[in-house]
């Protein structure tokens, strides 16, 4: 067993949490045989219905920079470890470089996993990876997204350099934004500054100093109360990931309001009783 949030630990030492059943996960974030049917709920509405996606969110990175980081001949292995830890959200699996289209090594591999992690948690959510500064105009990432739409049929999208594309290729994030709700995905991604775009569904940050952090996580959400996970640094050595398996701690905010004097020990209270609330 490897931990994640909200779950016990065996072999990743030092963490422990409380085992939530993972019922309840949304349909409204679509799975991906159904995902021209769903509606996208604008603001905060969406950012609440995305909560139970992000309960148990690991970033497990198998394929970036256009090379195999773990070799697909080892899906099945990362399928069933990850099964065992019964996730919500798997993210980074696959992050894609501007006009490269998946292969069958990328489809089956996808496939594999998806199919043993949903045998345990039916509504188990997966993303595709892209760069946002990567794209050069709104119809190049929108092409792109249609492309692997068809292929890989991602239930959500993470951006790289979400908010530095925000201030420089707006139309980009605008497109992106755009064809994502069309198709009702949630869509967001990562920021290494007090903005996220507008209309994102998320926002990611990296784990730092916790005071910076908490501070850092407070500005963001008064001013975008949209959910938000930190990538934890510390890697899961349990799943077999060359690149490093990390999980997420998931920050429920529900408005700006809510957010004001909001603590660690708080939200850690909420992590560990499931967020019951």
């Amino acid at each position: 067993m490897c931990f994640l949030p909200l779950l016990c630990s065996a072999s990743c030492v030092g963490h422990t949490a409380s085992t939530r059943a993972t019922r309840g996960v949304p349909a409204a974030i679509g799975t991906a045989s159904r995902r021209h049917n769903h509606v996208h709920l604008p603001g905060e509405v969406q950012g609440a219905r995305l909560y139970p996606v992000f309960v148990r969110a690991i970033r497990v990175p198998m394929y970036a920079n256009e090379r195999w980081i773990v070799p697909p001949s080892a899906a099945d292995s990362i399928g069933r470890a990850l099964a065992s830890l019964r996730p919500t959200l798997v993210s980074g699996l696959f992050v894609f470089a501007p006009d490269e289209l998946p292969t069958v090594e990328h489809r089956q591999a996808l496939e594999s996993i998806r199919k043993l992690v949903r045998a345990e948690v039916p509504e188990a959510r997966f993303d595709i990876g892209l760069d946002a500064m990567a794209y050069d105009n709104g119809n190049a990432v929108v092409q792109h997204m249609r492309e692997l739409d068809e292929s890989l049929e991602p239930d959500l999208w993470t951006f790289d350099r979400w908010d530095r594309a925000d201030r420089e290729r707006f139309a980009v994030v605008v497109s992106a934004v755009g064809h994502a709700h069309a198709n009702g995905r949630a869509i967001g991604g990562f920021t290494t500054s007090r903005e996220v775009p507008q209309d994102s569904d998320f926002g990611i940050i990296r784990e730092g100093e916790q005071g910076a952090l908490q501070r850092r996580v407070s500005m963001l959400s008064a001013l975008h109360p949209i959910p938000y996970l930190v990538l934890r640094t510390d890697t899961l050595s349990c799943l077999p990931a060359g690149g490093g398996a990390r999980a997420f701690d998931f920050w429920p905010v529900r408005t700006a309001a809510d957010n004001h004097g909001f603590s660690l020990s708080v939200i850690s209270a909420r992590l560990n009783r499931g967020i019951r609330e």
